[in-house]
Protein backbone atom coordinates (compact mmCIF):
# COMPACT_ATOMS: atom_id res chain seq x y z
CA UNK A 1 0.00 0.00 0.00
CA UNK A 2 1.54 3.53 -0.88
CA UNK A 3 0.04 6.51 0.46
CA UNK A 4 0.84 9.91 -1.62
CA UNK A 5 1.18 13.29 -0.07
CA UNK A 6 -0.19 15.65 -2.68
CA UNK A 7 -0.78 18.94 -0.45
CA UNK A 8 2.01 21.69 -0.07
CA UNK A 9 2.28 20.59 3.91
CA UNK A 10 3.56 17.77 5.77
CA UNK A 11 0.54 15.31 6.51
CA UNK A 12 0.44 13.12 9.41
CA UNK A 13 -1.48 9.84 9.20
CA UNK A 14 -2.26 6.43 10.45
CA UNK A 15 -2.61 2.92 8.70
CA UNK A 16 -4.22 -0.15 9.76
CA UNK A 17 -6.30 -3.23 9.71
CA UNK A 18 -7.54 -5.83 11.91
CA UNK A 19 -4.24 -6.65 13.19
CA UNK A 20 -2.38 -4.37 12.90
CA UNK A 21 -1.83 -0.33 13.01
CA UNK A 22 1.20 1.62 11.97
CA UNK A 23 1.59 5.49 11.63
CA UNK A 24 3.78 8.26 10.37
CA UNK A 25 4.04 11.82 8.31
CA UNK A 26 4.86 12.23 5.16
CA UNK A 27 6.43 15.35 3.05
CA UNK A 28 4.88 16.93 0.66
CA UNK A 29 5.21 15.13 -3.03
CA UNK A 30 6.39 12.16 -1.09
CA UNK A 31 5.13 8.70 -0.63
CA UNK A 32 5.13 6.66 2.26
CA UNK A 33 4.97 2.94 1.80
CA UNK A 34 3.45 -0.10 3.68
CA UNK A 35 3.31 -3.32 1.63
CA UNK A 36 2.26 -5.14 4.58
CA UNK A 37 -0.83 -3.84 3.74
CA UNK A 38 -0.86 -5.33 -0.08
CA UNK A 39 -3.78 -7.58 -0.65
CA UNK A 40 -5.55 -7.06 3.31
CA UNK A 41 -9.31 -6.76 4.07
CA UNK A 42 -10.02 -3.93 5.90
CA UNK A 43 -7.16 -1.65 5.67
CA UNK A 44 -8.41 1.74 7.38
CA UNK A 45 -5.99 5.04 6.20
CA UNK A 46 -6.73 8.06 8.37
CA UNK A 47 -5.63 11.91 8.76
CA UNK A 48 -6.16 13.03 11.84
CA UNK A 49 -5.29 16.41 11.85
CA UNK A 50 -7.75 17.76 9.25
CA UNK A 51 -9.35 21.45 10.25
CA UNK A 52 -13.04 21.25 10.62
CA UNK A 53 -15.37 24.13 10.16
CA UNK A 54 -14.69 26.68 13.07
CA UNK A 55 -11.27 25.75 13.89
CA UNK A 56 -11.47 22.22 15.41
CA UNK A 57 -9.83 19.31 13.92
CA UNK A 58 -11.65 16.48 12.38
CA UNK A 59 -10.03 13.01 11.44
CA UNK A 60 -10.49 11.99 7.89
CA UNK A 61 -11.50 7.99 7.68
CA UNK A 62 -10.97 6.32 4.47
CA UNK A 63 -11.79 2.75 5.13
CA UNK A 64 -10.50 0.01 2.20
CA UNK A 65 -12.66 -2.88 1.91
CA UNK A 66 -9.77 -5.27 0.02
CA UNK A 67 -6.46 -4.10 -1.41
CA UNK A 68 -4.30 -5.67 -3.77
CA UNK A 69 -1.55 -5.00 -6.46
CA UNK A 70 -2.55 -2.47 -8.63
CA UNK A 71 -5.70 -1.13 -6.85
CA UNK A 72 -5.80 2.66 -6.40
CA UNK A 73 -7.44 4.52 -4.47
CA UNK A 74 -7.68 8.35 -4.59
CA UNK A 75 -9.28 10.91 -2.54
CA UNK A 76 -9.47 14.24 -3.14
CA UNK A 77 -9.90 17.27 -0.97
CA UNK A 78 -11.14 20.35 -1.64
CA UNK A 79 -11.63 23.94 -0.25
CA UNK A 80 -13.74 26.80 -1.12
Amino acid sequence: MQIFNNTPQQLFYGIGNGSSADCGTIDPGQTAQWPFYDNSTNVVVSFPTISGTGGGGVPLVINIPSTGTGKVVTVGLFSL
